[in-house]
């Protein structure tokens, strides 16, 4: 009888605790210390372009960029031009769920000498998406990054449309007028599921 409850208790906390593991895994991001091979117009594995003829770079070491990574070895970096701008998705491996408070932080920064003429100060924009590419609901912005240094942002994603199994991350305008700008992205983890409060 001893034996028999031990036997239940035991798999009663292993139930909670793989349950636990699992809802925290399955909001965890493939890659997010961006880590690839420097180059141009390339990305780091698990991550995709959304924009034809548009894609990010790996850094440092290229633009002119040569800010140390704030995670691992290399990071992300994306333009805005004068009338187009960069994206890049990740499909996640459970979705986020509509009703569902998600913490993650990241860190941004800005290069002002980026390719000598790409200084332009943008912001980092955070869209769920239904389908592969698809910008369905924004979740999240961070407005102006102004640092030439890493900043590490505390956020909360929040679907209220939809579930979403993509990601989107979308480097934006600050400016009603098009121009040419950067932001540098590194360390997207996630941290916790949260209580909403809508």
């Amino acid at each position: 009888m001893i034996h028999h409850q031990v036997s239940r208790y035991i798999f009663t906390f292993l139930s909670v605790l793989w349950s636990h593991h699992f809802r925290v895994v399955a909001q965890q991001l493939q890659n997010p210390s961006f880590e690839g091979r420097p180059g141009v117009a390339t990305l780091p594995v698990h991550w995709l372009p959304c924009n034809v003829g548009s894609t990010p770079d790996v850094q440092p070491g290229v633009w002119l960029v040569d800010l140390p990574p704030s995670n691992g070895t290399t990071y992300l970096s994306m333009v805005t031009r004068y009338g187009s701008w960069e994206a890049c998705q990740q499909k996640l491996s459970t979705s986020l769920l509509m009703g569902k408070c998600y913490q993650y932080t990241i860190d941004l920064a800005n290069d002002p000498n980026f390719a000598g003429s790409y200084g332009g100060v943008t912001q980092l924009r955070i869209w769920g998406g239904t389908t592969s590419c698809q910008k369905s609901e924004l979740l999240w912005e961070s407005g102006p990054v102004t640092k030439p240094t890493w900043q590490r942002y505390l956020l909360e994603l929040s679907p209220k449309e939809a579930n979403y199994p993509y990601l989107v991350l979308e480097v934006y305008y600050v400016k009603k007028a098009p121009y040419q700008g950067n932001i540098l992205i590194d360390n997207f983890r996630y941290k916790q599921e949260l209580p909403c409060e809508f």
